[in-house]
């Protein structure tokens, strides 16, 4: 199977956990299978083959068992967003190894330093994104908190597959965290990461009642420079 095929079948597999995991209170998101599929697609085409394998796998026995990995995902995230609340569901998870605790500390560790030298390059688009910080989190679950929480649903050999894709695109001098943004960003409708912050710079000045081109000529300036 290639990889775009593999790509396909994971989300393939996933769309019903997603679409399921409140019942029948769900969200608008989980009734647009079209977003879901270009956003998971976004971030699985910067993984490769062996991971993909390995967690196409981790899917198959997850639905054998009749467990849901976006649920657990969920559950793992109440840890933090809602504690009373996983105090409540905690007992529908699976147990989790000191070894994938330090595997999901060790990618994320990674995702941690790309993301936040992410953030420095294009900060106006994290001005519409979730918190960094599990620390930092108010209404919004934290990229920290969801990543973690989606990690602890991968097996180990998921998790051993994955790091080592991660650290060696690292040592390729290849962004795991910047070309899933990116990918996400065209998804999205845009050329490139730096067409979507010039896009959110016009949306945030709008808000403010400021049109750019009559009140802030040189706003496009550090764009003009950094062709």
């Amino acid at each position: 199977m290639d990889k775009k095929a593999l790509i396909e079948e994971i989300v393939k597999k996933e769309w019903p956990m997603f679409h399921n995991v409140n019942g029948e209170d769900r969200v608008d998101c989980q009734e647009d299978p079209t977003t879901f599929y270009n956003m998971r697609t976004a971030q699985f085409d910067v993984w490769n083959e062996d991971a993909l394998e390995s967690y196409n796998k981790d899917l198959d026995a997850a639905i054998e068992a009749g467990r849901s990995l976006v649920k657990e995902k969920y559950i793992w995230m109440m840890e933090h967003t809602d504690p009373k609340g996983f105090e409540a569901f905690k007992g529908l998870l699976p147990e989790v190894s000191e070894k994938t605790n330090a595997l999901v500390a060790d990618i994320w560790k990674i995702m941690l330093e790309q993301t936040e030298e992410l953030r420095k390059t294009y900060p106006l688009l994290a001005l519409g994104g979730r918190p960094l910080h599990a620390s930092e989190e108010k209404e919004w679950a934290s990229i920290e908190t969801y990543q973690t929480s989606e990690l602890r649903t991968f097996s180990e050999a998921t998790l051993e597959k994955l790091l080592a894709h991660i650290k060696a695109m690292k040592e390729a001098g290849e962004d795991f965290v910047y070309k899933i943004q990116e990918n996400s960003v065209t998804c999205l409708g845009y050329k490139d990461m730096k067409e979507a912050e010039i896009a959110m710079m016009g949306q945030l000045m709008n808000e403010m009642g400021i049109t750019v081109e009559a009140d802030c000529p040189s706003c496009m300036k550090g764009f003009d420079d950094a062709e």
